[in-house]
């Protein structure tokens, strides 16, 4: 489906404009039906931000494939259409609460954290730890929940948002979730990695966790090496192979997600070095999480850019 650009800049205005900031103030048991709502609405009609932006639809396309792909797998016993409409709904969800980050009691929310002490540890004695993750649930609260506790954080982000494709109500949207998050990431801070990787190096080095998407593709062949990932050797981001091996920094997995009960369930593994299998550990358990809770990954459109690596990919760069 393609979409005018003056209906594209319509749609943002009405979406993320004025339809986000009131849901967001809305007490959650009368915004929730209206959230779901606007998920399915989104469904029907392919919208995501970055559609609006490019003028047209692919991501219900492509969410329902790599959907597909999961339940193959052995994910959960569900229609990949049903998983995909749940995975339009958790994007309303998520989106939503990036407007409530700002108003949110951190110290009333209910919430849970398993596997901080040894991130605490190595924070102590000054050795950073490069958190993966993915475009996953609640990942934003989660990490204001980490800043809370005393990790110190910082979000790598990206320029993409500020591409002037995008239209100006999405980029505020994004504008403003950062804002949110520098305030409540304090002394961690969200910065986008064009042009500053030095600050993520220096940060490590200082001790500080450095949280990084792995959920997309490699860019080249030459820059990370394969893993097993959703039934196949593939080059996934080589951002988090960079980091490790040039601050000499342990991997760890992070993910949150509300559970049924409305408990926020915040999971750091165990930080594990690069030599010693931490990129493969990490992946293994996104893949458990992913197959778990399939339609909790928002981020799923991206698998259709995945490609198997070739044998001569699976070495060891030196």
């Amino acid at each position: 489906m393609k979409f005018p650009r003056w209906f594209a800049l319509g749609v943002a205005r009405l979406d993320y404009g004025l339809a986000l900031p009131v849901l967001a103030r809305l007490p959650r048991w009368l915004a929730r039906p209206l959230i779901a709502l606007r998920g399915c609405v989104n469904y029907v009609f392919d919208f995501d931000w970055r559609t609006l932006s490019l003028g047209h639809g692919y991501v219900r396309e492509a969410t329902h494939n790599a959907m597909q792909h999961l339940v193959r797998l052995g994910g959960v016993n569900a229609s990949a259409r049903w998983l995909t409409l749940r995975r339009f709904v958790c994007t309303s969800r998520e989106e939503v609460d990036s407007w409530r980050l700002p108003r949110i009691n951190y110290a009333r929310l209910p919430h849970r954290i398993s596997g901080l002490e040894p991130l605490l540890a190595a924070q102590a004695r000054g050795q950073g730890v490069v958190l993966l993750t993915a475009h996953f649930d609640s990942l934003y609260i989660g990490l204001a929940l980490l800043a809370r506790a005393g990790l110190r954080v910082n979000l790598m982000a990206t320029r993409i948002t500020e591409d002037p494709r995008v239209p100006p109500d999405i980029t505020r949207h994004f504008v403003r979730k950062a804002e949110a998050l520098n305030h409540l990431l304090s002394p961690g801070k969200v910065v986008q990695f064009e042009g500053n990787l030095r600050f993520f190096l220096r940060a490590l080095r200082q001790g500080d966790a450095v949280v990084i998407a792995c959920d997309g593709v490699s860019t080249s062949a030459d820059r990370a090496d394969a893993v097993q990932f959703l039934g196949a050797q593939r080059l996934m981001a080589s951002g988090p192979q960079y980091l490790a091996e040039a601050t000499h920094s342990p991997l760890a997995l992070f993910s949150c997600h509300e559970d049924a009960q409305g408990v926020f369930q915040v999971q750091l593994s165990a930080p594990v070095a690069l030599g010693d299998g931490g990129l493969q550990r990490a992946f293994a358990l996104l893949e458990e999480q992913l197959l778990a809770s399939p339609w909790r990954w928002w981020g799923a459109d991206q698998m259709r850019s995945y490609t198997q690596a070739r044998p001569s990919d699976t070495h060891t760069r030196p």
